[in-house]
């Protein structure tokens, strides 16, 4: 005899035949599904250097004062510059960035009029100078690794503001925070602990093909570097994390996140949301990719 909630219950043996009747069968262990690889899986120096092996353009533009300005006016040439962050015809002295600039500070000075937000979001006794070169970093609260964008949605709701991660406000306070960092070599260490699991994960993923026309970002960003595409040239991923939240001409602020939504659905390819695992491991993978090379904000693409 069992007991539920005090009531006895009796089974009699056609109740336990028919219970055994309704039953469903076992699941079987479903195999992993198949995913197309882009091959060969490359294996990366987390450096910006490390083009040389790919590209080879590094040369060209590893010291962004000193660019070969012939390079600049053939329009064959000129994706050699690797211009991630100013795309022709370009204006520094004032586009979309500089007043998401603006509106970034004046967001960030109001949620941290107390200090917590700062703090929340890491910035030791230097303040926000070089805290961009340092995300994404593994948090030992949330007990994983994140984005700046995403522990800047975290803190502020702590501070009673929603900030979704790829909106424009959070994108906003991003560029801000990141222009403390202008000038400044991204620094990510992958030789360890989570973020190197990170890493890999994100090696693996740039390397899976995926979406209605079977790409990976390899397919493109590796292998046909150089190659026409819809009127683009295809540029190396490597120092292409420093100039975001980037201001898009089509009037947009754009995180790093938010391209890659952006390439998903270019390719035919389901896009997750920002803040995604799968998304925060690119994002490693590609900030590592960056080492070396100075944050340049605000930047301007077309």
């Amino acid at each position: 005899m069992i007991r539920i909630a005090g009531f006895p219950l009796v089974w009699g043996a056609s109740t336990l035949l028919g219970l055994a009747l309704v039953q469903p069968p076992a699941l079987s262990a479903e195999p992993a599904p198949y995913r197309e690889m882009e091959r060969p899986l490359e294996t990366y120096i987390p450096h910006a250097s490390g083009d040389r092996k790919f590209s080879n353009t590094y040369r060209y533009w590893k010291d962004p004062k000193n660019l070969d300005w012939r390079l600049a006016g053939n329009p064959d040439e000129n994706w050699k510059l690797n211009w991630k962050f100013m795309d022709p015809p370009f204006n520094q002295a004032i586009h979309g960035g500089h007043f998401a600039l603006d509106r970034g500070e004046s967001l960030y000075k109001f949620l941290n009029r107390g200090g917590s937000f700062a703090a929340c979001l890491g910035a030791g006794k230097g303040g926000l100078k070089g805290l961009r070169t340092s995300y994404p970093r593994y948090d030992k609260t949330l007990k994983r690794v994140v984005g700046l964008e995403e522990k800047i949605q975290i803190c502020g709701a702590i501070e009673g503001r929603v900030l979704e991660n790829g909106s424009y406000d959070n994108s906003a306070i991003s560029l801000y925070i990141a222009g403390f960092s202008k000038g400044m070599p991204m620094r990510i260490d992958v030789s360890k602990g989570p973020l190197k699991e990170a890493f890999e994960r994100g090696r693996r993923l740039y390397h899976t093909r995926a979406g209605r026309m079977n790409f990976a970002c390899a397919t493109c960003h590796i292998h046909n570097v150089g190659k026409h595409l819809r009127g683009n040239t295809v540029t190396t991923p490597f120092g292409d994390v420093v100039h975001f939240p980037v201001y898009r001409t089509k009037y947009e602020l754009q995180s790093l996140q938010l391209r890659f939504m952006e390439c998903n659905l270019d390719t035919g390819t389901q896009p997750l949301l920002p803040g995604s695992p799968a998304y925060t491991d690119l994002e490693v993978f590609l900030s590592a990719l960056s080492n070396g090379y100075a944050v340049t904000v605000p930047s301007e693409r077309d």
